[in-house]
C-alpha cells in the first residue's frame, strides 16, 4: 500500500506543480452587477486589520468583455487605532487585500 501511494504521489506531482497558480481562468463575456449597500468594515484597536471584498476579482486571467455595474450607498471604511488598517472594496478586478 505505502508503493501504491508512492506511486500515485509521484505521478500526481508533475500535474498539481503545472497548475496555474495565478488563479482561475474566466472564458467568454464577464457582467457583474454589485450592489453594495450599509456595509460595515471596521478595524478597532492596536494592530488591528480588517478587509471587506464584494463583487471582486482578486486573480485570475479574463478572456472576453467585460462589464461591471456597481451600485454603493452608506458603505462605512474605518480603521482605528495604531497601525490598524481597515480596507473595503467593492467591484475591483485585479486588485488585493492592503492589510
Amino acid at each position: 500500500m505505502k508503493k501504491l501511494t508512492f506511486v500515485l504521489m509521484v505521478l500526481v506531482a508533475p500535474w498539481i506543480m503545472a497548475q496555474d497558480s495565478d488563479g482561475p481562468t474566466i472564458e467568454g463575456g464577464v457582467q457583474m452587477n454589485i450592489s453594495a449597500e450599509g456595509d460595515i468594515n471596521a478595524a478597532v484597536g492596536n494592530e488591528a486589520n480588517a478587509s471587506q471584498s464584494v463583487g471582486a476579482i482578486e486573480s485570475g486571467n479574463i478572456v472576453g468583455d467585460i462589464e461591471m455595474a456597481v451600485e454603493g450607498a452608506g458603505d462605512i471604511n474605518a480603521a482605528v487605532g495604531n497601525e490598524s488598517c481597515a480596507d473595503q472594496q467593492v467591484g475591483t478586478i485585479g486588485k488585493k487585500s492592503t492589510c
